[in-house]
Formats: C-alpha cells, structure tokens, sequence
C-alpha cells in the first residue's frame, strides 16, 4: 500500500491473476482470457493514517540571571509538514535557571587628589571585589576586568623647582619620582618630615635621608 503522509489520500494496489485448477486440486495461472466475468480492480484508493508528529528543540539560551535564580529558553518546532504535532508531547520551551557565576564584581572608590599640586602626578582610588547583592568582600572576581586604582595626573606646570609644599600625597609621589636629582631629594625630605622613615616601604626609598634622621635621633638621646 502506497499512503501520502498526515492522514492525506493513497492508494493500495493488489495482484489479480486468471488461474486454472488442476484435477490433482492445485492452481496454475494461465490468460485473463480464460477467466469468465470482468477482472477484479488492482488498485483502490485509501485514507492513509497519520504520521507520527516530530518536535525539534534548539539549545538552551543563558540563565537571564548570573547572581540567583532565572529563566532560560529555547526555540521548539513542529518538523511535520503540515504542522499536526501533538500538543500534548511538546516540549517545554521556558525553564526556571540558577546561574551564581557574575555574583561579584568590582567596584571602586573616588579618585583622591593628585600626588603634586604642579607637574606630573598619579591618582589612586580603591578597587574592591564585592557581592552584587550582598556587598560581602570575595576573591571571585574576574582578574581581566579588575580596573585601575592608579592613574595619571597633569596639573600646571611648576614654576620653580619642586618642594615640599607641591607634594600633597608622599605614598603616590614615591610611584611618581624616581631616585634622581632635586626632585627625589625633596620627596625623601616630606618622609622625614612626615615621620614614615619607621616604614620599611619609604626607608628603602628613602634610605641615606632616614640614616641620616635616625642618626639625629641617637645623636639626640646620647
């Protein structure tokens, strides 16, 4: 039987064959033209029964949340031709998600002031990893999206040589001058006035000045 598919029109076809039977009781074929009456018909037409319905879905989309929970969803289609796909065997196409990966992310403080009043200068400000929802420190942040604590900073040009009145930030201006000429001689001279000579940080820096402060300060007590 030849059927056309979603319950359409087909046809059924059968073998007719004129026999002649033996005396021995068995048949044999033989000429349409020995049979008496009209030849049976080969072929009839039919109602062919449904085709089984198919339903494709696509991947899952991404959760619509990364902190908590979410939807996620996909695309579900009918693959018969004519689109009588049971109803009652679709798949979903929407489903509750729980995505907990973009939970932190950083977040920063303001700029403070540049390191110098004049010339070249940095800025710093605090970067911090922290929990969008409820705002605990993590270490779960991406390391590629951290963003800048330190900037540079361009105020006018200084007028004369720089003193100890231009530098408003010692722990900045020590990222800024290095340790050459005049400049680096003022710097070391805010550290001692400063008293941080007892950090190691800013003795390392600054070493020949705190000697020399120190040695004062034994001098003194002697």
């Amino acid at each position: 039987m030849s059927l056309l598919c979603d319950g359409g029109g087909g046809l059924q076809h059968r073998e007719v064959t004129c026999v002649y039977q033996l005396q021995n009781g068995s048949y044999v074929n033989t000429r349409d033209l020995y049979c008496l009456g009209p030849k049976p018909a080969v072929i009839q037409s039919c109602e062919g029964r449904d085709c089984l319905s198919i339903w494709e879905a696509s991947e899952w989309s991404k959760c619509s949340s990364d902190c908590g929970r979410g939807k996620q969803k996909r695309k579900v289609t009918c693959t018969n031709s004519q689109g009588k796909c049971d109803a009652a065997t679709r798949p979903r196409d929407e489903e509750e998600c729980e995505d907990h990966t973009g939970c932190y992310e950083w977040k920063t403080g303001e700029w403070s002031k540049c390191s110098s009043t004049c010339g070249k200068g940095l800025q710093s400000r605090v970067v911090q990893c922290m929990h969008k929802v409820t705002g605990r420190h993590g270490n779960e942040c991406p390391t590629f999206s951290k963003l800048a604590a330190y900037r540079q900073c361009h105020q006018q040009a200084c007028n004369e040589k720089i003193n100890v009145n231009t530098i408003t930030s010692p722990r900045l201006a020590a990222l800024t001058y290095k340790c050459t000429g005049d400049q680096w001689a003022v710097y070391c001279r805010v550290i001692r006035e400063k008293n941080l000579c007892q950090d190691m940080r800013w003795y390392q820096r600054c070493c020949q000045t705190c000697r020399d402060f120190y040695a004062s300060k034994m001098q003194q007590k002697s």
